[in-house]
């Protein structure tokens, strides 16, 4: 995984001592830095990969609070350290609204040895999430968000995969599901799970199914299997007691989420099972990118 940190800082001199320090205390991880000079450029820079965000207090054009404002909203993951010269007691700390962040100030003895201490603690911490990241999460999720996937004609065409997969395995429900940095959203659903919202991504059982070798997982029985028995109660409700999703593999071969069943009862899945749902989700996947090349190809006509 890249990890992106974003350094915040009016003084160019500040700004450049900091990530040379960085760079050089975090070279194991071999991070990726941004830099910014004012609230407009960071705003600017700021994304939904960035991991950690430095930022100074006082800029030309805002302060360090309205830089934690716009991380939050867009990398709501992200950690952000006031590195300032700024007095800790003329700071408004009201104005975080609750928000966590760190302080160090630049003039410490150990300013920046505890700079990078913070740093390297935020990032272990946002890949020890309560779900399992794949090591390729930034490259999947760019190739996710390179498809236009509310297309009403390709909508159609995924409800009829949904219908065909609830129809051969005779369950209730099925369903396309995409797997987003924060949330799993359904793209197509057959049955109750039509009645689905979107959920947040630790409560998903797909998001397990995305790190899977072969592309498909099966799950027997929620109530025992480890890693869904304190949610299996919810999953139940939903008429989730067994389950089993294939990955829609993308050709860079990236997966953007899968094409799922699920039984009310306990049940096996036989090898036949999951190759016929494996198929399945290729098409899907065949349709989600051919859709995605004839929106390119009318767009360059255009």
């Amino acid at each position: 995984m890249t990890y992106r940190i974003l350094c915040v800082d009016p003084d160019e001199g500040d700004r450049t001592e900091a990530v040379e320090r960085l760079r050089e205390e975090l070279a194991d991880l071999d991070p990726v830095f941004q830099t910014a000079d004012d609230l407009a450029s960071a705003t600017e820079a700021l994304t939904q990969h960035t991991a950690v965000v430095v930022t100074e207090y006082d800029l030309p054009d805002g302060n360090g609070f309205q830089v934690i404002e716009q991380a939050n909203e867009r990398c709501p993951d992200a950690g952000v350290i006031l590195y300032t010269d700024t007095d800790p007691d003329l700071i408004d700390t009201a104005e975080l609204r609750g928000a966590v962040t760190e302080y160090v100030g630049k003039d410490s003895v150990f300013g920046t040895e505890r700079l990078a201490e913070l740093v390297r603690t935020t990032v272990e911490e946002r890949t020890q999430s309560s779900y399992p990241l794949p090591q390729t999460e930034d490259e999947r999720l760019a190739a996710l968000h390179s498809y236009d996937l509310d297309e009403p004609a390709l909508l159609d065409s995924l409800d009829r995969i949904t219908d065909l997969a609830a129809e051969h395995f005779d369950v209730e429900q099925a369903s396309i599901n995409i797997i987003s940095e924060h949330s799993q959203d359904f793209l197509a659903c057959y049955g109750r799970a039509e009645q689905w919202e979107s959920m947040d991504r630790e409560d998903s059982i797909c998001t397990f199914t995305i790190l899977e070798e072969d592309n498909v997982m099966t799950v027997p029985d929620v109530t025992e299997d480890p890693r869904f028995e304190s949610r299996s109660e919810t999953l139940i409700e939903m008429g989730i007691r067994s389950y089993m999703g294939a990955n829609l593999v993308a050709p860079s071969g990236l997966v953007i989420g899968p094409l799922c069943v699920y039984d009310t009862e306990p049940r096996s899945f036989s090898a036949a099972d999951e190759a016929y749902l494996q198929k399945l989700a290729a098409t899907a996947m065949d349709l989600i990118d051919l859709h995605g090349r004839l929106d390119a190809t009318t767009e360059g006509k255009g």
